[in-house]
């Protein structure tokens, strides 16, 4: 039986590679530098590149976390730096997410740029609408690369990659999976404006301690989702 030592040996060898048949969707983003970049969705469970995930993602965090050690701000400063960062994900393990939950009720998405994942989003389906007599789809994680959030260190690598994954998972689980329109999922608190920004609706009932249960309705998909 294989050993998750077994499985990161495989990857780091170069016997486990990320797949390549498993695009879905491509276009083109403005870089920090404007220029156009091509990136990829993937569709579909890929061990290396959710361990991709935990390696690059992890890395830009230390070498975050050491340059504002480096700058030595006062203490108020600092506090306010610490406050502004987005890093409540820090601590997700997209490699051992990837070996739990691999059944077929769960939805594995990528976008990558240059073989390098720039968000990532894995969800449920299906799952009672709060809003409507029907099953929806619920983000179980969601998040995209640090070094594509505001950060005080250097600008954003690309913007907008949220939103690019969200409307791929809502065009493809329409289109090829019989899904619903419309969708559901906890926030982090700080994601909870980006959420309300793109027309999600709040349903304090099903909220959980600190963390705020929002639906996106069926019409709101639609128009989201470039599909009206």
């Amino acid at each position: 039986m294989f050993t998750i030592d077994d499985i990161k040996n495989s990857i780091s060898s170069g016997q486990l590679v990320a797949k390549t048949d498993d695009v879905i969707g491509s276009g083109v983003v403005a870089g920090a530098d404007g220029k156009q970049t091509p990136y990829n969705v993937h569709y579909g469970w890929d061990v290396v590149k959710s361990n991709q995930c935990d390696e690059t993602w992890h890395q830009f965090n230390l070498r975050l976390m050491q340059w504002i050690d480096d700058q030595k701000f006062p203490e108020e400063r600092l506090e306010t730096v610490l406050q502004e960062i987005q890093v409540d994900d820090h601590h997700w393990e997209w490699f051992k997410k990837s070996l739990r939950y691999g059944g077929d009720e769960y939805h594995w998405f990528f976008l990558t740029i240059g073989g390098v994942p720039q968000a990532a989003c894995l969800l449920l389906h299906p799952k009672k609408s709060a809003l409507a007599e029907r099953d929806v789809f619920y983000i179980e994680f969601i998040a995209v690369a640090p070094w594509n959030r505001e950060n005080p260190m250097e600008p954003r690598a690309f913007k907008g990659l949220g939103s690019i994954i969200i409307k791929s998972v809502i065009n493809f689980g329409v289109d090829k999976l019989s899904f619903n329109h419309g969708f559901s999922l906890h926030a982090l608190p700080r994601a909870v404006e980006f959420y309300i920004k793109i027309g999600m609706h709040k349903v304090a009932a099903y909220d959980k301690g600190t963390l705020q249960y929002f639906e996106m309705p069926e019409d709101v998909a639609i128009e989201y989702a470039g599909q009206k």
